[in-house]
């Protein structure tokens, strides 16, 4: 009886051991069930806003950007919005004041400091993961677009500059081997190529805006403000700003520069296409606009003629930002870790869109004519990163309209844009 209760016993333990371990185990599935639901909670599907102002082109070749990054990506959907040029900064305007954003958004690189001043971005050093690898790989002129008071509130999403677009028949007829690579031979073939008696003339600028000067004026070693953009006095009116500006009024006196850029007169498209002007400083776009309007017109790129040390030339493009009234800042950060990355830089590129990653340089997949522009921004410079800018413009266009007129020498016209400058910088 001993032996059959000990059994029994037995028995017992083993269908409890089972009833518990059954439990345990219904237990554990539900923990990995609540788990699951978790995650499936945690993962909704996201839709970030992309607003831009892309061309025609790239907007076709920017959907394989978006496609990419979705497949790459399951549950974030980007939901891209195209904006005229000319009606863009006024709608971003009044999404932020109406606190309606889009979570993401292209600008043009001198608005990221006013946007940032107005507390309405996102720093991005110190909240995307990736943000000092990325920037570390990027031209330096275009990544400086991006900073303010000390931090970074952007990226350099697509980048320009300007060189030397000039006429290689007109240059053959003067007898010119080459493209001048000094401003000392920039000054002397201007003039060669510059005949009077046809309004033909060796060079042209669109313009007095700064954007037209710049290339000449950093190449010369030009600068507006000191680096903390706390003064002008010293640099708009400084030696080497003054210099830069004595040439182009040299250059114009002496009708080697054409007098359209004070109005009226041909267009430098079309008066380098039709060869009345022989040379002009202009971007990238001008391969399109040659092959469409002036198919027969025989021309050339170089870089921006050097000064005493070095050439340079003007940064333009567009940035990438966040917008700090995101509520979808995690997948708007993982948006932009993509645009940044080689594959959506090297797609876009197919468009007619220079990358701003260094490591781009030659490589084999880029429109061949890309190789000098991107030569050139590895010295180009950017216009001074502040809320100011557009004011700062008008200061500069105005004391080179004063310098071409002859109401002011260069000096005098400088001085005075130093001094409006500076009253810009206190406000």
């Amino acid at each position: 009886m001993k032996n059959k209760s000990f059994y029994i016993a037995m028995s017992c333990m083993l269908a409890l051991g089972m009833i518990f371990s059954a439990c345990a185990t219904a237990t554990d599935n539900s923990t990995e069930a609540t788990d699951a639901s978790s995650e499936t909670v945690s993962s909704e599907p996201v839709t970030i806003r992309y607003w831009h102002t892309m061309s025609d082109t790239e907007t076709a070749k920017f959907d394989e950007v978006i496609a990419a990054f979705e497949a790459a990506n399951p549950g974030i959907t980007v939901e891209a919005t195209r904006y005229a040029a000319d009606d863009f900064k006024t709608a971003l305007t009044t999404a932020i004041a109406g606190g309606d954003v889009p979570d993401t958004a292209r600008l043009d690189i001198a608005w990221v400091p006013q946007f940032a001043s107005q507390g309405a971005l996102m720093q991005l050093d110190g909240a995307l993961p990736d943000f000092d690898t990325i920037a570390a790989g990027v031209f330096p002129g275009p990544l400086s677009t991006n900073e303010w008071e000390g931090h970074y509130y952007g990226l350099p999403l697509n980048t320009n500059t300007q060189v030397l677009v000039y006429s290689k028949d007109a240059f053959t007829a003067a007898g010119i081997e080459s493209a001048p690579t000094t401003i000392d031979e920039f000054v002397g073939d201007a003039c060669k190529l510059t005949d009077a008696s046809t309004e033909t003339y060796g060079f042209a600028q669109g313009g007095t805006y700064f954007w037209a000067s710049a290339p000449i004026f950093y190449a010369m070693g030009g600068k507006v403000t000191d680096d903390a953009i706390t003064t002008a006095t010293g640099y708009i009116n400084g030696p080497e700003s003054v210099a830069a500006f004595t040439v182009l009024k040299d250059l114009y006196d002496r009708d080697c520069l054409s007098p359209n850029l004070l109005g009226g007169g041909i267009a430098t498209d079309a008066g380098s296409g039709s060869g009345k002007y022989a040379m002009i400083i202009d971007g990238p776009w001008m391969v399109d606009i040659y092959k469409s309007n002036y198919p027969d017109f025989n021309y050339g790129f170089a870089l921006v003629p050097a000064g005493k040390d070095g050439t340079s030339s003007v940064v333009g493009g567009e940035d990438v930002v966040v917008l700090d009234g995101s509520t979808n800042k995690e997948a708007a950060l993982k948006w932009v870790t993509y645009l940044m990355s080689p594959e959506a830089q090297k797609t876009m590129a197919q468009a007619g869109v220079i990358p701003t990653l260094s490591s781009l340089v030659g490589d084999p997949e880029l429109p061949a004519y890309f190789s000098v522009f991107m030569e050139q921004l590895k010295t180009a410079q950017a216009r001074v990163p502040s809320p100011a800018w557009d004011d700062m413009d008008t200061a500069i266009g105005n004391a080179y309209q004063r310098i071409l007129n002859g109401d002011q020498t260069v000096q005098e016209s400088l001085d005075q844009a130093a001094a409006e400058i500076n009253a810009l910088l206190t406000k």
